[in-house]
C-alpha cells in the first residue's frame, strides 16, 4: 500500500505522479482530488488532464460531449469543468459556441451546435445581454413597462428553449438571469412596488417554472449562484470591459463546480445505496465506550451537527437513494441507539441494509449488495474514519468513499458535495424506493420457509400490468434505461428527451410494467421499447428491475410486447443479447420465453419468436395488458 500523504519537501504534483509511477492509481486519485481542492486553477487544470489516462486507466464510459451557448467568454471555464469531470473519472468533449452567437447556432439546423452531437447542452446569456432594459434602464421604467420587460425576457429565453428542444434530445441545462451588484435605484428601489430584483426574479420564475414541466431541461440558478459566494467577489467589471468576460477568477472555478454539479447526474451512474457508518459519524463519539447517555448527539453543539447531518441524509433518501448502515458494534447496543435515542432521526424503517458487527467494512459492503442485489458501484460510503475510507476504496474500487471532514459542522456540506447524489427528477418509485426494499425483506422471510421455488412463487400472487409509456411514466422509464444494468439484454441509455423523441415516431412501441403482490406494489420496474421494420417488430430496450429479478416478471413483458407487436401487424418479434460485465442475468431472459438463436455475432446474440405463437406467461403471474386490452 503506497503512501498516499504528500512526503516532506514533495508537492501535490509530486506525490501524484510518484504514486502513478508506483502503480496505485486509487492513491494517485486522492492526491489529485487533495490537489484540486487546494488549487482550482487552469494550471492545476492543465496537470490533471494530462494525466486522465493514468488516473483511470479503464474509463468507465465514452466521454460525455457538451455544446456551450453564451453571451459572454466562457473559455477560461472549460479546462477547469473538464477537471472536475476527470477527477470522477468521466472526460468531456466540449464545443463551446461563437461569442454572442446562440440565437443563431439554435436557429441553423448546420451549425457546429448539432454537429457536436451534444449529450448536454448549456445557455448562459446574461441579463445584460437579453433583457438590456431591465439591467441599465430599470429607473426610468414605470411598473408596466417593467412587468412587460421582465414577461418579454422570460418570453425570450423560452423560445430559444423550445427551438433548441426542438432541434436536438439534448439535456438543456439554461441560466437564469443574474441581479446587478448595484440597483439601479440604489435605496429608493425600496420604495418601489416593483424592484429591479423584482423584475429579474419574476423574469426567473417563469422560466424556472417553464423547465419543470419539460423534460430534460435543467434551470440553474446563476443569481443565487452569485449570492452564495457575494456578487463583488464573484464580478469583475475590469475582465468584462477587457476581455468581456464578466467572472472574477476564484469565479471561474465555482462556475465550473456549479456547472458539473447539474452535468454530474447526466454524465454518472446514479448512486442508489449510500452506506453510513455510526459512531462520530451518526453520532459524535463511541457508543461501545461512551453509552448512549454520553454520545454527543442533541440540539447543542457538537451534537446539532450531527443531528443536522442525519437530517441532511434523509433528505437525499427522499431522492431515491437506500440508506444502509455497516458499523463495528455490538449489534444489540447498536439498534438500540437507533431506534431508541430521543434525538435519532434516522431509525431502523429507514434502512434497507444493516451490518454491524465485527467483519471489515469490505466485507459488509459485500454482503449487502448481496443482500439488495445491487452492484458495488452503485455504492457510496461514509466515514470518519481515514483507515476504514482507505480500507474500502483499496478494497473495493468500485465504490465511492466519502471521507468525513474532521470537523462535524462541515459533514452536511461535504453530504451535498457528492454529485452521484443529486438528481434532476423524482419519480413515484423513488419517494417509495426504501419502502419497496422493507417489502422485499418480508418476500425473502416468506421465501425461507417456503417448500420449494413453485410454492413460493405463487404465494406471491403476483400481478403485473403493462401499458404505454406516456408523459406521467416517461420520467421512470428514461430512469430505468440509465440505472437499470443486471436484467438489461442491451444496456441502451435514454435520457427524457431522447425517450420522448424516439415515442414520436409512428414505428414505435413502448410499455412500462409495473407489477405488485401480496406484499405491495412494486412501482414500474420493467421496460420494453421496440421499433416496427416490416413484418418485423425489432426490441431496442428491454429490461427489468433488480428488485423482482427470479420471478420470470420478464417473460410477463416479453408477452406483453408480442400482443402489441401482433396487433399492429408485426409477424416475427427479435431481440438482441449484447453481454456487459453486469448483464449476465439477462442472457437467458428469451431462451426462457422461447425464442429461438437466429444469429450470434461477436456483439451478441439474436433471438427470433414467430408471433403465430404466443409467449406464455408463467403459471402464477396475471398479466394485465393495457396497450392491447387483453389479459
Amino acid at each position: 500500500m503506497s503512501d498516499i500523504a504528500a512526503h516532506p519537501g514533495e508537492t501535490d504534483r509530486d506525490a501524484i505522479d510518484r504514486l502513478l509511477d508506483a502503480g496505485d492509481a486509487y492513491g494517485a486519485r486522492f492526491a489529485a482530488r487533495r490537489y484540486w481542492a487546494s488549487s482550482p486553477n487552469a494550471s492545476a487544470a492543465r496537470f490533471l488532464k494530462a494525466r486522465y489516462g493514468r488516473l483511470w486507466p479503464e474509463p468507465a464510459a465514452e466521454p460525455f460531449r457538451l455544446a456551450v451557448l453564451r453571451s459572454f467568454t466562457l473559455e477560461p471555464v472549460l479546462p477547469l469543468l473538464e477537471a472536475e469531470a476527470l477527477l470522477a473519472g468521466r472526460r468531456l468533449e466540449t464545443w463551446i459556441g461563437e461569442f454572442n452567437a446562440y440565437g443563431q447556432e439554435i436557429l441553423d439546423p448546420a451549425s457546429g451546435l448539432y454537429a457536436h452531437r451534444p449529450d448536454a447542452v448549456i445557455l448562459a446569456v446574461q441579463t445584460r445581454d437579453i433583457a438590456p432594459s431591465l439591467w441599465r434602464d430599470f429607473d426610468m421604467m414605470e411598473e408596466a413597462e417593467a412587468r412587460a420587460a421582465a414577461d418579454e425576457a422570460a418570453r425570450l429565453l423560452i423560445d430559444l428553449l423550445e427551438a433548441l428542444r426542438a432541434r436536438t434530445p439534448a439535456t438543456l441545462v439554461v441560466h437564469g438571469l443574474e441581479k446587478p451588484l448595484h440597483p439601479s435605484e440604489g435605496l429608493l428601489g425600496a420604495r418601489r412596488t416593483f424592484s429591479q430584483d423584482e423584475a429579474i426574479e419574476t423574469a426567473n420564475h417563469m422560466v424556472r417554472r417553464w423547465c419543470a414541466d419539460q423534460a430534460g431541461v435543467v434551470f440553474l440558478d446563476y443569481d443565487r449562484l452569485q449570492a452564495r459566494h457575494g456578487r463583488a467577489a464573484f464580478v469583475s467589471e475590469t475582465k468584462w470591459a477587457a476581455a468581456r468576460l464578466p467572472l472574477s477568477v476564484p469565479a471561474l472555478g465555482w462556475l465550473a463546480a456549479a456547472w458539473w454539479r447539474h452535468l454530474a447526474p447526466l454524465a454518472l451512474p446514479p448512486a442508489k445505496v449510500l452506506v453510513l457508518d455510526l459512531d462520530n459519524t451518526l453520532w459524535g463519539g463511541v457508543l461501545g465506550e461512551d453509552g448512549p447517555d454520553g454520545v454527543r448527539l442533541g440540539d447543542e453543539p457538537p451534537g446539532v451537527f450531527f443531528k443536522a447531518f442525519q437530517r441532511a441524509v434523509l433528505e437525499v433518501s427522499r431522492r431515491g437513494v437506500l440508506l444502509a448502515v455497516a458499523s463495528k458494534n455490538n449489534p444489540d447496543e447498536a439498534l438500540a441507539m437507533i431506534d431508541q435515542h430521543p434525538h435519532m432521526l434516522i431509525r431502523s424503517r429507514h434502512l434497507a441494509a444493516v451490518e454491524i458487527g465485527w467483519k471489515t467494512k469490505a466485507e459488509g459492503l459485500i454482503a449487502m449488495a448481496g443482500e439488495l442485489n445491487l452492484g458495488l458501484d452503485s455504492f457510496i460510503f461514509v466515514d470518519d474514519s481515514p483507515f476504514e475510507c482507505e480500507g474500502v476504496a483499496r478494497a473495493l474500487p468500485q465504490v465511492e468513499v466519502l471521507a468525513l471532514p474532521s470537523d462535524p459542522a462541515d459533514y452536511v456540506a461535504a453530504l451535498n458535495g457528492v454529485s452521484r447524489l443529486e438528481r434532476h427528477a423524482l419519480t413515484e418509485e423513488d419517494g417509495a424506493r426504501n419502502r419497496y426494499y422493507a417489502d422485499d425483506r418480508q418476500r425473502r422471510d416468506l421465501q425461507a420457509q417456503a417448500t420449494s421455488l413453485e410454492a413460493f412463487l405463487a404465494s406471491l400472487a403476483i400481478e403485473v400490468e403493462a401499458a404505454p409509456v406516456d408523459a406521467a411514466t416517461l420520467a421512470r422509464a428514461a430512469q430505468l434505461t440509465q440505472k437499470t444494468n443486471q436484467l438489461n439484454t442491451t444496456t441502451r441509455r435514454y435520457s427524457e428527451a431522447e425517450l420522448a423523441a424516439h415515442l414520436q415516431r409512428p414505428d414505435a412501441i413502448a410499455l412500462s410494467l409495473r407489477a405488485a403482490d401480496r406484499f405491495g406494489d412494486n412501482g414500474i420496474v420493467g421496460l420494453a421499447i421496440a421499433t416496427l421494420a416490416g413484418a418485423a417488430c425489432e426490441i431496442d430496450v428491454l429490461l427489468l428491475s433488480c428488485r423482482v429479478i427470479g420471478r420470470r416478471i420478464e417473460t410477463a413483458l416479453l408477452a406483453a410486447l408480442a400482443q402489441a407487436a401482433r396487433a399492429r401487424g408485426a409477424e416475427t418479434l427479435r431481440g438482441w443479447y449484447r453481454p456487459t460485465a453486469r448483464n449476465a442475468p439477462a442472457r437467458d431472459i428469451f431462451r426462457d420465453a422461447g425464442f429461438d438463436l437466429a444469429e450470434t455475432a461477436p456483439e451478441g446474440d439474436l433471438w427470433g419468436f414467430p408471433l403465430k405463437r404466443a409467449i406464455q406467461v408463467p403459471e402464477w403471474i396475471v398479466l394485465r395488458n393495457l396497450a392491447t386490452a387483453d389479459s
